[in-house]
């Protein structure tokens, strides 16, 4: 056991930390709260006595909050292993109540998460957003009728049921529709109201065109969200989006290998990115997928070409998600989802300078051999 200092405004723990200790606090104050949209929802204060952790007698092996320090706080670091033998030493009264306890404070702290959270005027807070598009996945597979390679349900039947069933809201129902809509995943099948053959043209069917993407897209996100230090992998750059768009477009028509890796021609990839998207690839783009947890290498084969391998399946799966989840980013910005808006690509210019002539990465006056293909430069030669 040690003892920590904690100064105001410093993090004790956050989010989705596992729970290597329990903390007793001995003097001070500590915020419960949760992280969205870089907003803060607090959720209560605990202060001196209270411990911090003891969901670890329930079986939970992370934090579901964050914990702030409101003033300079100090608290008792408790290793698990101690916490629980100090436990299990107790008599079994005693620990049939701490439990019973325990067990109680969750099932309260999951009610004032969810009241906080309902106050969160986001158009599609990140708690939400498995939700929505299980939802959707749901709703159609199980209602909707398979047409020629896609899926078509009617309007009407596909919001009561998720409304009725799933509890969804019909205005979220709606945006997130209007988002695949967007990207070319959904298409709506306009026509008259029967009741009303007069009046305007409205939404009669939602026609869903990859009902398999959807369903990859909610797993996807509910498992990095709700997995311990992993959420980093839902916050997208749009340099790496960029840079899987341009790798998979660079695939077309390649084959992959039996265990899902695709080859390309390593400089045909370069020119390709420079040429076509007004990207130099350099070391840093290969960096940044890799700090996502993507990683292509570059091989040279036996006639002594350079090439770029990576799974096409994990890098196709990636790319989707990741231009849903820049949707939804826009869309809690905006505060609606416009179906008719065509999907903006920001597409980063080249830097300026002399290039090498063989993969296009910028050099310095004076350099005799570039220093991401090793290439001789003539003008230095």
């Amino acid at each position: 056991m040690s003892l920590r200092t904690i100064k105001k405004g410093e993090f004790l723990f956050s989010e989705g930390d596992k729970i290597q200790n329990v903390f007793l606090i001995q003097s001070g104050a500590v915020n419960l709260c949760l992280i969205r949209n870089k907003k803060t929802v607090d959720l209560f204060q605990v202060g001196a006595s209270q411990i911090l952790g003891e969901q670890l007698l329930l079986g939970l092996n992370s934090f579901t909050t964050s914990a702030v320090a409101t003033t300079e706080t100090k608290v008792l670091e408790i290793p698990n292993e101690a916490f629980k033998q100090q436990f299990e030493t107790a008599q079994q009264m005693y620990k049939i109540i701490i439990r019973s306890l325990a067990d109680r404070l969750k099932t309260s702290m999951a009610d004032v998460r969810s009241q906080r959270l309902e106050k969160d005027a986001t158009p599609c807070p990140e708690e939400q957003i498995s939700k929505v598009f299980g939802t959707i996945f749901h709703t159609t597979n199980h209602k909707g009728e398979k047409k020629e390679g896609r899926v078509v349900i009617d309007w009407g039947l596909y919001r009561q049921y998720s409304q009725r069933v799933f509890g969804e809201s019909l205005k979220r129902l709606e945006q997130a529709t209007n988002l695949l809509v967007k990207l070319k995943l959904a298409m709506y099948e306009m026509g008259k109201d029967p009741d009303d053959p007069e009046g305007p043209e409205m939404i009669q069917k939602v026609h869903f065109f990859d009902l398999e993407a959807i369903e990859s897209f909610f797993e996807f996100y509910q498992y990095y969200y709700f997995k311990g230090g992993k959420s980093e992998i839902l916050k997208v750059e749009d340099s790496v989006v960029n840079t899987l768009g341009g790798l998979l477009s660079s695939a077309q028509g390649a084959t992959p290998d039996r265990f899902g890796m695709v080859s390309l021609d390593f400089p045909k990839v370069v020119e390709y990115f420079k040429n076509e998207l007004g990207i130099n690839f350099t070391p840093d783009t290969l960096t940044r997928l890799e700090n996502k947890g993507l990683f292509a290498k570059r091989k040279t084969n036996s006639n002594s070409e350079v090439q770029l391998q990576f799974e096409l399946k994990e890098f196709s799966g990636f790319f989707k998600n990741w231009r849903i989840i820049r949707e939804i980013d826009k869309w809690n910005e905006k505060g609606f989802v416009d179906p008719n808006e065509p999907e903006k690509k920001t597409v980063k210019k080249a830097a300026s300078g002399p290039t090498c002539p063989t993969c296009s990465a910028t050099y310095t006056e004076g350099q005799k051999f570039c220093g991401e293909c090793g290439h001789k430069i003539a003008a230095a030669a």
